[in-house]
């Protein structure tokens, strides 16, 4: 896999070429666009931080593809764990959600990512506290499903997205959108308080998404504590 930069006056290409064809299909999940012969995103040149951020990025986003298509293990109990720790005493309102808020209460869902939720307010701090492991800018997406959305690489991929926009639960809630962030819970795990959202929205997502096996291990969870 080659990684290369193209900058321009106003933006930053960051490009994937010349990788195996089993790293095609991750590529496309992470909205990469394509020229035929090359996966590309770009970012504004004018991101703070943004050299360190392509060197974070050249080091690690072979392993970060290969995680995201389960062809190594994936640490993300070890990135959990550490993005927690570097908030600690730090004033930063965030919540978790995807699969490894299941995870969490102890539904093994085998995921391949962290899913962090914050306040659109806390993206420069949180961009400053994670500078040295940021591989995709935190920014702006210009009315996409949440208002900013950035990528961390910290043991593992740490996808990061603040205020979720109402679409999201159209045409019923999800377990990311603003329904979910009004009812949020709090789960205990490895000794800290973590806000989740509650599990029957994960239930129906997975339903929704055709995920038979999730829906079995979730449902299962959930008759086991009634």
């Amino acid at each position: 896999m080659k990684v290369s930069f193209q900058e321009f006056e106003d933006n930053v290409i960051f490009r994937v070429s010349d990788f195996d064809i089993k790293y095609e299909n991750v590529l496309k999940m992470c909205f990469y666009q394509t020229d035929g012969k090359s996966y590309f995103k770009s970012f504004p040149r004018s991101t703070k931080n943004i050299e360190i951020i392509k060197e974070n990025y050249l080091m690690n986003a072979e392993e970060m593809f290969s995680q995201l298509g389960y062809f190594r293990p994936i640490p993300w109990e070890k990135a959990l764990l550490e993005f927690i720790k570097r908030l600690e005493g730090i004033k930063i309102d965030w919540w978790l959600t995807g699969s490894c808020a299941a995870c969490i209460r102890g539904i093994p869902l085998n995921p391949h990512d962290v899913d962090i939720m914050i306040s659109s307010k806390h993206v420069n701090e949180l961009s400053e506290i994670f500078a040295d492991c940021i591989v995709e800018p935190i920014v702006d997406t210009n009315g996409w499903l949440t208002k900013d959305f950035g990528v961390i690489f910290l043991h593992a991929r740490i996808d990061i997205a603040s205020d979720p926009q109402s679409c999201l639960d159209e045409p019923e809630p999800v377990d990311c959108g603003p329904y979910a962030k009004a009812n949020l819970e709090k789960v205990m795990w490895q000794g800290y308080e973590i806000k989740v959202p509650p599990l029957n929205l994960q239930l129906n997502v997975n339903k929704k998404r055709e995920r038979l096996d999730r829906v079995a291990l979730i449902q299962s969870y959930i008759n086991s504590v009634r």
